[in-house]
């Protein structure tokens, strides 16, 4: 149902059937699992989850691990990171060394 690289490959799927006899398939609820050990990082002015996904890991889709690791700044949007500039927060490892500099 998601691709290999999604953060909901392993969330079971349910399917409910409508009124009509339409199967509507549906995920459960995700929890977040442990990220494991994390490295602090400051946020820079501009800065978006997206941004820090490719400069920590190469891959701008990566953005929720990330998110996974600082619930509170994957608030409204989750592209957005609310967090001022100077605000650290935690990347899971391993990280590019670019995105500690």
């Amino acid at each position: 149902m998601f691709d290999p690289g999604s953060r909901y490959r392993d969330v079971p799927a349910a399917v409910h059937v409508d009124e009509q006899g339409r199967p509507r398939p549906w995920v459960t609820l995700r929890v977040p699992p442990a990220t494991g050990p994390t490295v602090s990082c400051p946020v820079r002015p501009y800065d978006r989850l997206d941004l820090l996904a490719y400069r920590a890991y190469g891959d701008p889709g990566a953005w929720w691990r990330i998110a996974d690791a600082n619930p509170a700044a994957a608030a409204d949007p989750p592209s957005a990171l609310p967090a001022s500039p100077g605000t650290r927060i935690e990347l899971p490892q391993p990280v590019s060394a670019e995105v500690l500099s």
